[in-house]
């Protein structure tokens, strides 16, 4: 990749200007400080210098930033001052020294030349800008610990599916994720079609597809085109009872605790569609076939397939289509647009044909499936190869004059792409809303992936959380059935939203872990997210806690309940417990905060974790969940015992 004259710059605009901050820090402020250090010190005295080959660094920034790993120094001003966070843990200066995530000149001996103020090295990140260098060696991760902006806008192409028009190096993104068209009007109606191609933002807020600036006339024949996408075998709805229990069905839609992924008038998760009207969107067969047999209609969805009844079925289907319903739908007024579909053209096939052109233009295809589709080539451009050589290039291809830096014209596109575009370009990028934030945080991803000097595999980091869980038998069809992996990771691999269960058969006793499959209750009740209630038979729950308990074990925490629990233990750790104010965050009975899982609710700790685990997790609770609010103590192994010891007498 030709990135000579092209290389991504340092300096920004006011079009990254926030509140007077700027979004992008530059070299300036760094420049300033370097100027201050080489007025009270001189040049730099030559250190110990960090050297790896394979990283191509000479660093003997530790000259100057003397107290870099001591947490001592943590709070004190540059260049004394600690690093910040626990990076410098898994990021050893030793191994990694400091170029190759903050950029300079590891080598200089002044600190101009080091912060690539002058010299012409490479400019010095900071702030924000330190993210950036992550992507380096953690080239396919959706969430990175100390990234915030960079996780955000890698979730974010992910969410919103960029790689549809575009080729995005560096990371394996998902393709695919917008619902399939085939049989799509067979599911739908033309009124709600029409009314979300106007602003599906308006519509539903959080709504992943962008809105296209198309005028009422040809949203009303793209609406005609889709309205031809019918099944050739409508679902059979014969089995299910003709009319449904709403109140039954309300109650079995709490249970299943929807709105862990899904938004209900504004309140929920955003993780699927909203379903605040989605009885204007899909019909009653519909809703029947995706509650009862939701792979047939959407084969890859991370939604769990419930064990519901027939009945049952017919009961979440009344409540759906009754309740989650806007009858304006239903009964527009007789002059309203909706009331006069079709109407503005001179007959159906006019209609249906320009709709077929436009649904070609705006290249539906690069993210749904449709009947006789096939792969249409990418429409954007390959930002494998931006770089400032191309950006001229596509401003003259453009007729525009383009004075901004590769940084800020990607932060311009992003952020507001109608405004970079001449009137007859006006179906090329739609407008995804985007908030500042995300914005920044895609703007950052994408330029992140433009960086130079690519590690060698030895540094790279995969994130396994992609990965295809194998797990064979029947075990391995219920988790994938109740899509167990949509919320948890099984050491590593899968979306982990609660909790990974890589050690779970170590962790929870056996006969908690059958119980609470089939009847869940609430154990963290400040978080969102609950377990729902799939209706599991007896004999799924005896398989997957089978499965759990033996695969899902750790023999160091098993080994760590090797001892005996004797009544001084228990009195010591109850010391040790009231002394340590746990019941700052957990529960016993009444008493306590909301942070963390209850001591007694819906079982008591004593039957549901194990001696082990508790004292594998006393040692170091992130070092098992990374992003506990939980404090490492520095608890004894005997008072870590004591402790659980206590905990597990609990009953």
């Amino acid at each position: 990749m030709n990135r000579g004259a092209g290389r991504i710059t340092v300096g920004v605009t006011g079009a990254l200007l926030a509140g007077g901050a700027m979004l992008f820090p530059g070299v300036a402020a760094h420049a300033a400080d370097g100027a201050a250090e080489k007025a009270n010190g001189g040049p730099f005295a030559v250190p110990e210098m960090v050297v790896n080959d394979t990283l191509g660094i000479r660093d003997r920034c530790t000259s100057c930033h003397t107290g870099i790993r001591d947490p001592g120094m943590a709070g004190r001003g540059q260049p004394a001052a600690a690093h910040p966070g626990g990076f410098l843990v898994d990021h050893r200066v030793e191994r990694f020294g400091c170029t190759p995530c903050h950029g300079g000149d590891g080598t200089a001996t002044s600190a101009d030349r080091a912060h690539g103020a002058v010299g012409g090295g490479k400019p010095m990140a900071v702030g924000r800008r330190v993210e950036m260098a992550c992507a380096r060696c953690h080239a396919d991760a959706l969430h990175l610990d100390g990234a915030p902006f960079l996780s955000l806008g890698r979730r974010s192409i992910d969410r919103y599916g960029c790689v549809g028009c575009h080729r995005i190096g560096g990371f394996a993104w998902r393709e695919g994720k917008a619902p399939d068209l085939n049989g799509f009007a067979s599911r739908s109606n033309a009124e709600w079609v029409y009314t979300w191609l106007g602003d599906p933002k308006v519509y539903a807020e959080n709504a992943r597809m962008p809105r296209y600036e198309i005028d009422d006339k040809a949203r009303d024949a793209l609406t005609g085109y889709l309205m031809t996408f019918t099944e050739e075998s409508p679902f059979d709805t014969t089995a299910f009872p003709a009319e449904g229990d709403f109140d039954n069905g309300k109650r079995l839609f709490r249970l299943s605790f929807c709105i862990s992924c899904h938004t209900v008038d504004g309140k929920g998760a955003d993780e699927a569609i909203d379903l605040g009207r989605v009885g204007n969107k899909w019909n009653r067969a519909s809703l029947l076939r995706m509650i009862s047999d939701t792979r047939s209609l959407a084969p890859d969805s991370p939604m769990p397939q419930y064990t519901f009844t027939n009945a049952q079925v017919a009961d979440l289907a009344a409540y759906m289509m009754d309740e989650l319903y806007d009858p304006y739908f239903a009964d527009p007024e007789e002059d309203s647009t909706l009331a006069n579909l079709g109407n503005s053209w001179p007959s159906e096939e006019e209609r249906v044909d320009a709709g077929r052109r436009l649904f070609k233009e705006l290249r539906c295809a690069n993210c749904h499936s449709f009947p006789g589709g096939e792969e249409w080539i990418r429409v954007g451009p390959d930002l494998r190869e931006m770089t400032g050589d191309l950006l001229v290039s596509l401003g003259r291809n453009e007729g525009i004059d383009f004075p901004w830096s590769l940084e800020e014209y990607v932060w311009r596109k992003v952020n507001d792409p109608r405004g970079m575009e001449p009137a007859e370009y006006r179906y090329k990028m739609p407008s995804y809303d985007l908030d500042e934030r995300t914005a920044l945080g895609i703007s950052m991803a994408v330029l992140a992936q433009m960086i130079d000097d690519e590690p060698t595999a030895a540094f790279l980091v995969h994130d396994r959380e992609m990965d295809p869980l194998e797990l064979e038998g029947e075990f391995g069809e219920l988790v994938s059935r109740y899509r167990c992996t949509s919320c948890h990771s099984f050491s590593g691999v899968g979306h982990n939203t609660t909790y990974d269960l890589g050690m779970e058969g170590s962790r929870v006793q056996r006969k908690w872990l059958r119980d609470y499959l089939q009847m869940p209750y609430t154990i963290r009740p400040i978080l969102t997210i609950r377990m729902p209630f799939f209706n599991i038979t007896d004999e799924q729950a005896e398989v997957l806690a089978d499965g759990i308990m033996r695969t899902r074990r750790d023999v160091l925490v098993e080994g760590e309940g090797d001892f005996r629990q004797s009544p001084a233990r228990i009195a010591a750790g109850k010391r040790l417990f009231d002394e340590s104010g746990c019941l700052a965050c957990h529960q016993m009975g009444s008493k306590g905060g909301y942070v963390g899982p209850s001591f007694t609710a819906g079982s008591p700790v004593g039957r549901k974790l194990t001696p082990g685990w508790i004292v594998r997790w006393l040692d170091d609770p992130a070092a098992i969940k990374p992003e506990v609010p939980e404090p490492r103590y520095g608890f004894t192994l005997e008072q870590r015992r004591s402790i659980a010891s206590y905990l597990m007498s609990i009953r």
